[in-house]
């Protein structure tokens, strides 16, 4: 293979994190026929364009853009209710829930059952809002500061808040993921406020777009080991779902035709 002019590396590297979710650099020097220093330069580059993100040893596909939840809320949509609606599955009579702030999440407050005595607690205000409209289901919201970008309450009286709860399974959000550090966060106080939740969950239910996978974010909170439940879209990433099943975890695959 001929040696590729820099404009063909990187087009070649941003393929790979496309199709992949991340590039090892060791991996694309010998692919490319170039020097690992080469990949490594390629990769600063990349990233200081917002490209991708460096990670040790190569680099991650950047995290879907954020925004308020009314702006995620209509971004893959059908994915997102897909998930919701196998992710019913896991609700059974009488459970105390916890819904995190999260666009699929609120997908699933609409679809939750009225006629199984559940009590829903939840950081975020436009969950509540939608569990008003339905009756049957007690609501509690936990206070706070709310974040315009999260779409809830992390800080320090969000916290406190939940100390008192035992949840029988928390639906946590999550902003992206990593075979190696796990499921991770945007957000300093976002990635605390899961940690201390989990501590109240007797199971943890992870509701996974395929955007999420092999994406970066800074803070790490959960690692795919200590996830019970993982609803996803069958067949996007079997290293996470081997992680999970491993340690005893089970897989929910959503339904990939809803929406065609």
């Amino acid at each position: 293979m001929s040696k590729l002019l820099p404009n063909q590396r990187h087009e070649a590297i941003l393929t790979t994190l496309q199709q992949q979710g991340r590039v090892l650099a060791v991996e694309m020097a010998e692919r490319l026929n170039t020097t690992e220093a080469t990949i490594r330069r390629d990769l600063r580059q990349l990233a200081a364009q917002n490209l991708c993100k460096r990670i040790y040893g190569g680099a991650l596909a950047p995290t879907p853009a954020t925004g308020p939840i009314g702006e995620r809320l209509h971004l893959s949509g059908d994915e997102k209710q897909a998930l919701a609606l196998a992710a019913l599955a896991l609700i059974e009579e009488g459970q105390v829930i916890f819904l995190d702030a999260g666009s699929t999440h609120l997908y699933l407050a609409d679809l939750l059952p009225a006629d199984q005595r559940l009590t829903v607690v939840t950081n975020a205000l436009s969950i509540a809002a939608k569990m008003l409209e339905r009756p049957g289901i007690r609501t509690i919201l936990i206070g706070g500061e709310l974040d315009a970008d999260i779409g809830g309450c992390v800080d320090a009286k969000a916290v406190q808040e939940i100390d008192g709860f035992h949840f029988d399974i928390a639906f946590t959000g999550i902003c992206a993921y990593d075979p190696a550090s796990g499921f991770s966060a945007l957000n300093y106080q976002d990635a605390q406020f899961k940690k201390y939740l989990l501590t109240r969950s007797g199971n943890v239910a992870v509701l996974c777009t395929g955007d999420k996978l092999n994406t970066y974010a800074p803070y790490s909170f959960l690692p795919a080991n200590r996830v019970d439940y993982l609803v996803t879209p069958p067949g996007r990433h079997p290293q996470l779902e081997q992680q999970v099943t491993h340690s005893g975890g089970k897989v929910l695959y959503s339904d990939s035709s809803i929406g065609e």
